[in-house]
């Protein structure tokens, strides 16, 4: 059973690895915006079918707005493998002096009592967001990008995710806590 919940957890770290790929794009776009600005260009191509997200052409506006939407993606989806990874904010100087046990105990509650409840209710929340933005076909009022429901979708994503991966963690330790099968002088990440 520790095996399976690790495998999930790691399952559910491998969206924010995929996500490191919105790095390049990142600088490809801001490097694409300087290039616009000093070339005073509004419209990079355009073409004739409507594409999702970008409409009828690549501008200004659609890329500026995309560099925000890619942070957004990498936001929300690395958060989990920050967590999974445990490269994420802790306070390490009181961790550090912690057994094993005890840090395992900690991460348990942490994760039961703080983290679940609210990546839950930012879940069913970020799922409403999206949801409205879908059906109101909201887009951009300066002629930016289009379709912001695509990028609202990975808020719920992201708090999904984390939720899975909490859960799957709390049982994991729970599991471990339990049968007294925690690695001696690990950390959490080095339990996975």
């Amino acid at each position: 059973m520790v095996r399976y919940l690790k495998a999930v957890e790691s399952g559910c770290a491998r969206f924010g690895k995929a996500a490191a790929w919105t790095v390049p794009l990142l600088v490809l776009g801001t490097c694409l915006t300087i290039l616009m600005v000093h070339l005073r260009m509004n419209v990079l191509v355009g073409w004739d079918a409507r594409l999702p997200l970008f409409g009828e052409h690549l501008s200004l506006s659609n890329l500026t707005e995309l560099q925000w939407h890619l942070f957004a993606v990498m936001t929300m989806l690395g958060g989990v493998y920050a967590l999974h990874d445990d490269s994420h904010v802790c306070v390490d100087f009181l961790a550090c002096r912690f057994s094993p046990r005890t840090r395992a105990i900690v991460t348990l509650l942490g994760d039961l009592f703080l983290l679940l409840p609210f990546t839950v209710i930012m879940t069913v929340y970020a799922w409403d967001y999206m949801m409205a933005a879908f059906h109101s076909g909201e887009g951009s009022s300066y002629g930016g990008l289009s379709d912001r429901w695509i990028i609202k979708a990975f808020l719920p994503l992201g708090f999904g995710l984390l939720v899975v991966f909490g859960v799957a963690r709390v049982l994991r330790l729970g599991i471990q806590l339990a049968t007294s099968t925690l690695p001696a002088e690990a950390s959490p990440k080095e339990q996975e």
